[in-house]
């Protein structure tokens, strides 16, 4: 049988911590951008990001799975994603980023 030093434990928690926030961070980013203000000089090029941050329905599928693990959670609670993550999970997020689309396109009068 192999052991596993507990250093090397350590070192793969750590691992998964920084793994799981850079994931949750690039959702963390899109409800920053929902705070400001809307520009209608940048509406055009606001409204193509916010589209390409969408994520498709497999990307949602295990965002809500991953809530199944107790350590998710607790990742998430630590880096601070948890609330970003269960969101895309639930189909939310996508939901929030049409809803600022349309908020966009209805402020600057864009089809």
């Amino acid at each position: 049988m192999y052991r596993i030093s507990r250093s090397a434990v350590v070192v793969c928690a750590l691992a998964a911590v920084f793994f799981a926030a850079g994931c949750g961070q690039k959702y963390v980013k899109v409800y920053d951008s929902f705070e400001k203000p809307i520009s209608c000089g940048t509406a055009r090029s606001d409204i193509q990001w916010l589209e390409s941050q969408k994520v498709s329905k497999t990307t949602e599928g295990v965002e809500g799975m991953k809530f199944a693990l107790p350590t998710t959670l607790i990742v998430g609670s630590i880096t601070g994603t948890a609330g970003a993550q269960y969101e895309v999970g639930t189909g939310e997020y996508n939901r929030k980023i049409d809803e600022r689309v349309g908020d966009i396109k209805e402020t600057c009068k864009l089809e």
